[in-house]
């Protein structure tokens, strides 16, 4: 199970059940589509580090996950 944790986001928690590693993207895709919700720019964070859509996500894995907001 993955657990995908969006921060300051009325989605919350979601957990998904995979198979075998998957890309970033699909896991968003795939909670996208869980919640129903659309799912803008974010920015993620597994174990202290940046990833990119294209980082492989693994069962086990905690995501963090906060929306990309720009200003000046």
């Amino acid at each position: 199970m993955v657990t995908i944790v969006f921060k300051l986001s009325e989605m919350g928690t979601v957990s998904l059940d995979i198979d075998e590693p998957v890309p970033f993207s699909r896991v968003l895709q795939l909670c996208a589509q869980k919640t129903a919700v659309d799912i803008g720019g974010v920015i993620a964070v597994r174990g202290g580090r940046l990833i990119s859509q294209e980082d492989l996500v693994h069962n086990g894995d905690q995501v963090d996950v906060f929306p990309a907001i720009s200003g000046g």
